[in-house]
């Protein structure tokens, strides 16, 4: 499923197409915000996404055997509920 499938079930059930994308948009919007803030959303029954700062790692270039160095990033988490895995 991805967000155009979001948005097709969501006008579906609630509101018109242009009214589901706007909503799904916004709610993304608000859960990046959230991150950037305070680095954790927690939805109740759903689950928590935060930040994870990636440390900065030496790997090999497989065509010339360089190495190069990857810096230190931030990756998103999503750690499900227990109400969802059931």
């Amino acid at each position: 499923m991805n967000k155009d499938d979001v948005i097709r079930h969501l006008s579906r059930h609630v509101l018109d197409k242009k009214q589901a994308k706007i909503s799904v948009d916004k709610v993304f919007e608000i859960i990046k915000h959230g991150l950037e803030r305070d680095g954790k959303v927690v939805i109740s029954n759903f689950g928590s996404f935060h930040l994870k700062t990636a440390l900065p790692v030496t790997r090999r270039n497989p065509k010339t055997g360089e190495k190069v160095q990857v810096p230190a990033k931030k990756k998103v988490r999503f750690k499900p509920s227990g109400n969802l895995l059931k």
